[in-house]
């Protein structure tokens, strides 16, 4: 698989990679790399080759050809100050530039201030797209659940076995304004 993922942290996502799988990071701070080579063990012990790219990740994403993900996640949305334009309509487009036809987005949307269900939503809708939720359960010894939005073009997609019970549609979030470039209000989706 090839695999973008914007938002380094630990690099808890890499355990996931695979021998022939590729892993591309996409990490604005230089010290979470650094803390993640040195403080953790993720990247070192990924079994896919792994690059980080240090920069904006959207900046970077508008300079690079088509990488031709089948899976890009967004995992940059947990902390108090979020990056808004990695939200808008048009990073969407550029995202979908980037995956495969049948490729996923999945936009880590765990927050305890604010619910960034419906800035996705209405950006998946805005781009014809297929948007579900997955959320899972907090779990014994401080394991925190969490939870994703996925978004694809390919409509079959969710009607996978393991998906079809634990995708959630997103029609009872509530209603925002479709964020974009020139227009987002972090009021909106306050909790």
């Amino acid at each position: 698989m090839r695999v973008g993922v914007i938002g380094l942290g630990t690099g808890t996502l890499t355990s996931y990679g695979r021998a022939g799988d590729y892993y591309r990071i996409y990490e604005i701070n230089p010290l979470v790399l650094r803390i993640a080579r040195t403080q953790f063990t993720f990247l070192k012990n990924c079994k896919a080759r792994v690059e980080v790219t240090l920069g904006d990740a959207r900046l970077s994403l508008e300079r690079e050809p088509p990488q031709e993900f089948d899976v890009l996640a967004v995992d940059a949305f947990s902390s108090d100050a979020i990056p808004i334009h990695l939200l808008t309509r048009e990073a969407f487009v550029l995202y979908f530039r980037h995956l495969k036809a049948t490729g996923v987005l999945a936009v880590h949307v765990s927050n305890k201030h604010l619910d960034l269900r419906p800035v996705v939503k209405m950006a998946a809708e805005s781009l014809r797209k297929e948007a579900r939720a997955i959320d899972t359960d907090d779990e014994e010894n401080d394991v925190f659940g969490a939870t994703w939005v996925l978004v694809t073009s390919d409509r079959d997609f969710f009607d996978k076995p393991l998906l079809r019970p634990a995708a959630a549609p997103l029609g009872s979030v509530r209603q925002v304004r479709l964020w974009t470039d020139d227009y987002s209000n972090l009021f909106s989706i306050l909790k």
